[in-house]
């Protein structure tokens, strides 16, 4: 899974190559809210489910079977089932994509435009994690 993913084969950069640039705190679902939060990734007209390792609000984590080239622009789809269910549909710029144990990590930025939409879900998201995680 995501959690080891420093550790893998390269498709497109390699996790030495890596410089990190997002200079928000990154949060990352906990296991009991997962079912919660779900990630669709698109390229072109292939969707393929993906699963989210952090966020925040410039950038996100992902591991799915898809693997995207550096500078690619990707669509994502995050359905977030809490009090009600929200779908947010934004789109990110490739940084980083490799190869992990036959699936791939890929890191992107959330697109300027996709802004209102994402800081939307972003808050919501936030505060559940945080909430969540203070009670556990």
């Amino acid at each position: 899974m995501v959690d080891n993913y420093r550790k893998s084969e390269a498709a497109d950069g390699s996790p030495d190559d890596i410089e990190e640039k997002r200079r928000e705190k990154r949060f990352t679902p906990p296991d009991s809210s997962r079912q919660y939060v779900k990630l669709q990734v698109k390229n072109g007209t292939e969707s393929v489910s993906a699963n989210l390792a952090n966020f925040s609000r410039s950038g996100i984590l992902f591991e799915s079977p898809l693997s995207f080239k550096k500078g690619q622009q990707v669509t994502c789809i995050l359905t977030v089932s809490l009090l009600r269910s929200r779908v947010v549909t934004f789109d990110v710029e490739v940084k980083y994509c490799y190869g992990n144990n036959g699936s791939h990590i890929t890191g992107a930025s959330i697109d300027a435009n996709s802004d209102r939409a994402w800081s939307d879900v972003y808050a919501e998201v936030y505060d559940f994690i945080v909430l969540r995680q203070g009670s556990g």
